[in-house]
């Protein structure tokens, strides 16, 4: 995760700065462009009204007064430095710097493509003094720099385009280049924008994709745990079952010879009871589906409630049970969540000592029934409750540690959802979430 997020985030910054230096240099590029089109046809538009043709036509066209008119219209465009009007050969025609007049510039690639038709735009940075070029002698503009713009005129009388002039404009755009430093700040702010927000989506998945990861790995290692289990349970069962059947046939011959009918009899129940849930947990083992069967949650706490008041009531425990209304059927087998229960009580019995208090309480909460098992005991701490659901975790020094993973298995596959946590004050709360029908 460490080194995903610094390699994604240098992945993620570079290709952000990248983006915004493209589109700033895009955004400078077209608005400069844009503003240099907009001149050039202002300029044509001045060039058609004054008739620049005919009077470059006259070999005396810098002196004439539609010529002039021209130029000086040229020059009032807002924040022109200099202007300069090149004939067809290159010749300097009129040019606000006087001495420039008259001259011709060989080599000027930027001329030769206006001369070429094409609408030339470039930016200079601010010099303290001109730079190299022979026709910028003069120009100290501060600041943000200038301007150079190369606008070819076209003859377009007579149904011929025919260029006649370039036009060279010096210009100081103040108000363009705020807009283009504020294009430029809204790009960078968009893209840093975007590439925080891309770097916290892709480690929101990563971090999500991580848990489901790490959750898999741990039910893996459940499973394995519990096959294991489940292989040892289907090796011991054939010997269990032999005892139980021993102790049953004993209990009934007791019962036909005359003994105490009431303790045979709950000798026999508790033989089938054991039975039962031997069966049905190699059964449930042994296919992973759900079962076709439905518990009724009333009727399962009711029994556990006689099971466990005799035996917490003689180890000298309170116990109490508040149901809060019909709680509903779960679809699980009864004896699966009578063994549910019994794990939990089990538990908080053995959680606890003589004079502490243990808590059943169940109620309805829409589609779901909520079961708690609240014990007053020494509980397990903080760092206990993550270890409690794993195969063979035990802090009982003669335990298994297969309760509350079986627990936590049979409410998984009921998508349910258990819990525990440290009691507020003393204790423990087992809190058992469980779809109901």
């Amino acid at each position: 995760m460490r080194w995903f997020a610094l390699s994604g985030a240098a992945a993620i910054g570079l290709f952000s700065v990248a983006m915004a230096l493209v589109l700033g240099a895009f955004i400078d590029a077209r608005m400069l462009a844009n503003d240099a089109e907009v001149s050039r046809d202002f300029v044509q538009s001045i060039a058609a009204t004054q008739r620049l043709a005919q009077s470059l036509a006259d070999p005396s066209a810098p002196g004439r007064a539609e010529f002039l008119e021209f130029v000086a219209h040229v020059a009032a465009i807002p924040g022109v430095l200099r202007t300069n009007v090149y004939s067809a050969d290159r010749t300097v025609l009129w040019s606000s710097r006087a001495e420039l007049i008259g001259q011709r510039f060989a080599d000027n690639d930027e001329l030769d493509q206006a001369l070429a038709g094409r609408v030339v735009v470039h930016r200079a940075a601010a010099p303290g003094t001109a730079p190299g070029k022979p026709e910028h002698m003069g120009i100290t503009v501060r600041g943000d720099g200038y301007v150079e713009n190369y606008l070819p005129v076209y003859d377009e009388e007579a149904g011929v385009r025919r260029l006649v002039a370039v036009v060279e404009l010096y210009r100081n755009q103040a108000v363009l280049f705020a807009a283009i430093r504020d294009g430029r700040r809204l790009v960078w702010a968009g893209s840093v924008a975007g590439g925080l927000f891309l770097f916290a989506t892709l480690i929101w998945f990563v971090r999500r994709a991580e848990r489901a990861l790490r959750e898999q790995q741990g039910r893996l290692v459940e499973a394995e745990a519990l096959a294991i289990v489940g292989e040892v349970s289907a090796a011991v069962a054939h010997s269990i079952r032999n005892p139980l059947g021993s102790i049953r046939s004993t209990a009934e011959l007791q019962l036909e010879l005359g003994a105490d009918r009431a303790a045979m009899g709950e000798i026999m129940r508790g033989v089938d009871r054991v039975d039962v849930l031997v069966s049905t947990l190699l059964n449930y083992a042994a296919d992973p589906t759900e079962h076709a069967a439905s518990a009724d949650l009333d009727t399962v706490i009711a029994a556990a409630q006689l099971r466990f008041e005799t035996e917490f009531g003689t180890q000298g425990k309170p116990f109490a049970v508040t149901v809060k209304g019909p709680l509903g059927c779960v679809a699980a087998d009864p004896v699966l969540m009578a063994q549910v229960l019994d794990s939990l009580l089990a538990n908080a019995g053995e959680a606890t000592v003589a004079g502490e208090a243990i808590q059943l309480v169940a109620r309805r909460e829409g589609t779901r029934t909520i079961v708690e098992v609240r014990d007053a005991g020494r509980g397990v701490g903080e760092a206990g409750t993550d270890q409690v659901f794993k195969p063979f975790y035990t802090t009982k020094p003669r335990g298994l540690g297969m309760g509350l993973a079986l627990v936590k298995r049979v409410v998984r596959r009921l998508d349910g959802r258990i819990t525990l946590e440290p009691a507020a004050g003393r204790g423990t709360v087992a809190r058992l979430e469980l779809p109901v029908r």
